[in-house]
């Protein structure tokens, strides 16, 4: 098997987890918090597995500016609008489980900093609503699809998944 073909799995096999992931994100009103929880303490792992397993690639040159999508990104890119009613959704399914405390770097900081459950999921969900854009058919090379969402879980949802399986697992086993 060539290495487009076996990138094409990777791009499919991660796909399929985003889909799952903003599933329940989706589905949080129709949730108690506990099984909204419980369902994102499933998937989150299996998106964070997903985003370490890709294989290493390199972005084509050609592909180094924004990647065009004939408009679909911004068409379906969460706005601020619906990226806050989607956060004030969770913050308000959380209650008081939506607050916690942080070191945003826990190799040099020394004073922790306040975090928010609500905020980490949103801004996933809006990071897997693009990845599901971009795995629309199109012209880009599957590589580059697989650079762009390395480079996102690296520079941003990464973090925020981590922090909040970390969360969700205290709330579910210590509370």
């Amino acid at each position: 098997m060539d290495s487009s073909t076996e990138n094409l799995g990777v791009i499919n096999r991660f796909a399929a987890v985003a889909t799952q992931f903003c599933a329940v994100v989706d589905a949080a009103p129709s949730l108690s918090r506990k099984e909204f929880l419980n369902q994102i303490y499933s998937v989150l792992p299996k998106l964070i597995d997903q985003a370490i397993c890709m294989p290493d690639v390199e972005l084509n040159e050609s592909s180094e500016e924004a990647p065009d999508h004939d408009g679909q990104l911004e068409d379906t890119r969460l706005g601020h609008q619906e990226w806050q009613r989607l956060f004030d959704t969770l913050r308000e399914k959380l209650g008081d489980w939506d607050s916690y405390r942080e070191f945003f770097d826990p190799i040099e900081d020394t004073e922790p900093c306040g975090g928010s459950l609500a905020d980490d999921l949103a801004d996933i969900y809006r990071d897997m609503k693009e990845v599901l854009v971009e795995n629309e058919p199109s012209s880009a090379r599957p590589e580059d699809r697989i650079w762009e969402w390395q480079f996102s879980f690296n520079s941003h949802w990464g973090r925020h998944a981590i922090d909040a399986l970390k969360v969700i697992h205290v709330l579910l086993h210590y509370r």
